[in-house]
């Protein structure tokens, strides 16, 4: 069925409304295989992205990020998508440099990738380790503070991507984050929170260190975040998850250090000193209620933290977010810890050899259940009338008499994105359409 829809976007690959980022569905790229040569990846190193005091600490930290990214010699792209991603370390440990083989794996699938340092510290011993209850858990308040100023210095890390996108060749309307553990949570916050649902988990922090988007540089620029890499990170509230921003998570099913369901964090040795947030589990399944296309990645009975293999995270990842380009991003589960569904055939402007093309129109799109399908011509046989969801799955079938206006009813149809095709003879067309 893949080969069927290949062949329908090369039909209709002109049609703005099927995917705002379609120009980046392109074969054998930003897949589950490199498309560039290692010797093709430019790394520019130590890069300062701001600076800022370290609360409650007043040390000042120069703040610094890695950009990974397809030389233009070798790319035909001049504007690739962009992903940040943030290394974990419970807001008191890690390096950048945990992040720069997925960096470099990311670039090589033909994204500018970057890896950057954040401030860390919360009054607690980085050698705590399952002692962290005992030793750390009366400075417990201050875990939310350190979540708070990580997303302070990943928004402003974003910030100068964005003004910098000529000289790194990056799209600011195709901005991924991702990361890991600590990582994960900065990411997943930096994505969703608003300033209002921040100042619910550290209400002091305003006064303190100031807005999310403000400090750390003074660099004003926009960008468009469009996913979010969660490798075993969690959410605060489930309440910040309102935007139509799909998600792909990787977790261990019995993980303690952050939990896949709900439950406190660091909460091993059922330490309940920290706070309690929403994992995976419960962050696929929101989403999914309010159908957000997102995908868990489960291992299930398994007590370790992060243990998906990074190149497993790399791979589902990058064929995530294609699929969401090329707009056939469908929310599934898999417990499978090698496994990848491969995304590198994926393109808009194949040729397709066998099918002419017939146009129609389709109306009214989006649609609440009710559409109705016209020909400029009478056709001279009956015709064909299917529906296709974004996994290739045929839902809706007919043959008709020929006519040259045609009702289909799909209220029985969840909402999403749909392609309808029409056929008769050697002719075939088809649309893309959105119930709602």
């Amino acid at each position: 069925m893949r080969l069927t829809l290949v062949a329908l976007f090369s039909l209709f690959s002109a049609i703005a409304g099927f995917s705002q980022l379609s120009q980046y569905c392109i074969e054998g790229r930003f897949s589950e295989t490199p498309y560039f040569e290692e010797a093709d990846i430019l790394v520019d190193s130590n890069v300062v992205y701001g600076a800022a005091p370290r609360w409650p600490s007043q040390v000042v930290d120069t703040l610094r990020m890695e950009v990974y990214y397809p030389s233009l010699d070798a790319d035909e792209l001049a504007k690739r998508p962009f992903i940040m991603l943030i290394h974990g370390g419970a807001f008191l440990g890690g390096n950048r440099n945990d992040m720069r083989n997925m960096c470099r794996n990311f670039a090589q699938r033909g994204f500018v990738a970057a890896t950057m340092t954040y401030r860390l510290g919360w009054d607690c011993d980085p050698n705590a380790g399952l002692l962290i209850c005992l030793l750390c858990g009366n400075q417990a308040n201050k875990l939310p503070v350190a979540v708070y100023r990580a997303v302070q210095d990943a928004r402003a890390a974003l910030r100068f991507v964005a003004a910098n996108a000529e000289q790194y060749g990056v799209d600011t309307s195709a901005f991924f984050v991702g990361g890991t553990s600590a990582g994960a949570v900065t990411a997943m916050q930096t994505a969703f929170f608003t300033q209002q649902e921040a100042a619910t988990i550290c209400p002091y922090c305003v006064e303190q260190i100031g807005d999310l988007d403000n400090g750390v540089n003074d660099i004003q620029a926009t960008y468009q975040i469009r996913g979010v890499l969660n490798n075993c990170g969690a959410v605060v509230t489930l309440g910040i998850l309102n935007k139509d921003l799909p998600v792909v998570n990787f977790h261990d099913d019995l993980d303690c250090v952050v939990p896949s369901q709900y439950g406190h964090v660091l909460g091993c040795l059922n330490c309940q000193a920290f706070i309690t947030a929403h994992g995976s589990q419960p962050i696929y399944q929101h989403l999914q209620s309010q159908e957000t296309c997102s995908e868990l990645n489960l291992k299930m009975l398994s007590l370790n933290h992060c243990s998906f293999p990074e190149i497993t995270v790399t791979n589902r990842s990058a064929c995530f977010f294609k699929r969401m380009m090329c707009g056939e991003c469908a929310s599934a589960t898999n417990n499978n810890e090698w496994a990848v569904a491969p995304c590198s055939d994926l393109a808009v402007g194949v040729n397709d050899p066998v099918a002419d093309r017939l146009p129609f129109r389709c109306y009214p799109n989006p649609t609440t259940g009710q559409l109705t399908l016209t020909l400029a011509e009478m056709p001279a046989d009956k015709v064909v009338i299917a529906v296709y969801n974004a996994l290739g799955a045929r839902v809706y079938a007919s043959t008709e008499s020929p006519a040259a206006r045609y009702e289909l009813d799909l209220h029985t149809l969840n909402p999403g994105m749909y392609w309808v095709v029409m056929s008769y003879g050697s002719l075939t067309g088809a649309q893309k359409v959105a119930v709602e």
